[in-house]
């Protein structure tokens, strides 16, 4: 049963690097979002004070019925497509096969002395495309709204735009944090006046601090950022059996010790957070902060932000399935028994169940999006992890993610930490903190695997008919993309059942192309093995690792 695959350590990770945009030589050192102070001050564990007297979960699968393998009953079935267009019998242009896909990643400020658009560079060079940014109130309060402006101008023409920025942390005038609260604990603390009106006359209304925050941050960045995440994990609980209520009682400020107010406050910020940002922004979306718990999601779908009981009234129409755009979540496969794919399915498992809860409100399902994903080089703890593992668990995500109109994703983290925790084991570059140069950076395997895959799929578009051409048997993965100059590829691997990645398989794929075989590493040795069909068919042995084919 899901409780949730971030619970027990994610926050921290957060704290430790989420981060891009807000962070470098700018940051206030007590912000919250990676700086030295709060690093230091964080627990090194996801065990925070109220947490121990409980044991996390030891599954992470989710709340809906599961086969045998652990996973999801629909979440590796391809729904029926048709092949062609429906008209002419052509195959489907590729530019109205969905749009890009976020290539995404949280930067971190692993080295201090990195600005930001050294961070930014170093996620280019393994593919990235667009990062989650940080824009937390008392930043920018701080140093002023535009202090983000030119990083964010020079990511663009790195090639990473398109972002997704969580806001968060009032600032202390703004907070209803007690008096004397530490600078980098208000992020666990709603803004006061959040009920006061968020626009008046057509105007925002400057005594809705929550409001006036939200509506200059995205009249500054909505050139570059494309959704707004409000909060961060506001459904983080101490205890996950708080949670086992919430599908009946709305989860209570108690209870939401990370957000610091109760399902109904949650509703309002979402509230607030739209009309504000529809004033900057016609176009402006709002995700959900990267939420873990189904039932969560439930409670935000039966109640209003009235702070009485949430109920339907004249100053409160709408529950908050009115005012998200994305639902946006978080997944990591810490305990999601098993190898690399068991950790995916589960990834694609959690997004099953946040769909069936949108269908038994009978609330349209909204596209989804994942500002935390990441998997330890290292099995630590009894928990899933070690070098193929991290490396195939991140093709098998994001290629999957992708083939499955995902808008994105955003893999945690950058470098690699300190050692001895999984957190520290996930990044996509070896430890970074005490080197001289970005140039200096070394690659993880990790970081190797996401280069290739990057690189290869860069500006692809998923094409479901040809994935569902491909007819992968029971114990293959296989999805097809469309290169924007139309050419093919397909990434492909054995799909393991047991515990290691030590599967494999056989697959006749149909084709009459001849293709260029790129293992996880052919970004770092530049080697590719040329494939040619016979008599229509492309006989391929494939392992636990995936591997790309791009049409020649």
């Amino acid at each position: 049963m899901r409780r949730s695959a971030w619970l027990w350590g994610a926050p921290v990770a957060c704290m430790l690097a989420c981060n891009g945009g807000g962070g470098g030589d700018d940051t206030d050192t007590t912000d919250g979002t990676g700086s030295a102070n709060t690093m230091s001050s964080a627990p090194s564990t996801g065990n925070t004070p109220g947490t121990t007297t409980d044991e996390p979960p030891t599954t992470g699968g989710p709340t809906t019925p599961t086969g045998t393998d652990g996973t999801s009953e629909s979440s590796d079935t391809t729904p029926p497509v048709t092949t062609t267009d429906g008209t002419t019998g052509d195959p489907p242009d590729p530019n109205e096969l969905g749009g890009p896909f976020r290539r995404g990643i949280n930067i971190g400020v692993r080295n201090p002395s990195f600005p930001d658009p050294d961070g930014a560079w170093l996620a280019g060079q393994v593919g990235c495309n667009s990062i989650r940014v940080s824009l937390p109130e008392r930043h920018l309060v701080t140093w002023g709204y535009d202090i983000e402006v030119s990083d964010i101008a020079a990511y663009a023409e790195m090639g990473l735009d398109h972002h997704i920025a969580f806001l968060t942390s009032p600032i202390a005038e703004h907070s209803t944090a007690p008096n004397g609260t530490p600078e980098w604990e208000l992020a666990h603390y709603i803004p006061a006046n959040l009920y006061e009106p968020a626009v008046v006359n057509g105007a925002i209304n400057p005594d809705n601090y929550w409001a006036e925050y939200v509506y200059k941050t995205v009249s500054t960045y909505k050139d570059h950022v494309d959704m707004w995440e409000i909060w961060n994990e506001p459904d983080w609980v101490a205890d996950w059996n708080y949670t086992e209520t919430w599908d009946t009682d709305p989860p209570t400020k108690e209870q939401l010790v990370r957000f610091g107010g109760s399902i109904f406050d949650y509703v309002r910020m979402l509230r607030v957070s739209k009309e504000a940002a529809l004033l900057a922004d016609p176009d402006a979306k709002i995700a959900l902060g990267g939420i873990g718990y189904p039932n969560f999601l439930d409670a935000l779908l039966r109640y209003t932000d009235n702070p009485d009981g949430g109920a339907v009234s004249a100053d409160f129409p709408e529950t908050g399935a009115a005012y998200f755009d994305i639902l946006n979540y978080h997944y990591y496969p810490l305990w999601t028994p098993g190898n690399s794919d068991a950790g995916a399915d589960g990834f694609f498992a959690s997004r099953d169940a946040f769909a069936a809860k949108m269908a038994a409100a009978g609330v349209p399902e909204r596209p989804y999006n994942v500002t935390e994903v990441g998997a330890p080089k290292t099995a630590l703890n009894g928990q899933p992890g070690g070098v193929e593992y991290a490396r195939n668990f991140y093709v098998k995500v994001f290629a999957r993610a992708q083939a499955e109109k995902f808008i994105g994703a955003d893999w945690f983290i950058l470098s690699d930490g300190d050692p001895g925790e999984p957190f520290g084991e996930m990044g996509l570059y070896q430890d970074i903190k005490d080197l001289g140069a970005k140039e200096d950076a070394v690659p993880s395997v990790t970081g190797v695997a996401a280069r290739t895959l990057n690189t290869l799929l860069a500006d692809s578009r998923a094409d479901p008919p040809a994935t569902a051409a491909l007819g992968a048997p029971a114990d293959v993965r296989a999805y097809a993309f469309r290169l924007p100059d139309d050419r093919q590829a397909i990434v492909a691997w054995a799909y393991a059942l047991g515990t290691d990645e030590s599967a494999q398989a056989h697959f006749d794929l149909p084709t009459d192309k001849s293709f260029d075989l790129h293992a996880w590493d052919s970004s770092q040795t530049g080697t590719s093995t040329p494939l040619a069909p016979e008599g229509g068919l492309l006989g391929l042995d494939l392992t636990a690792s995936p591997v790309i084919l791009v049409e020649q």
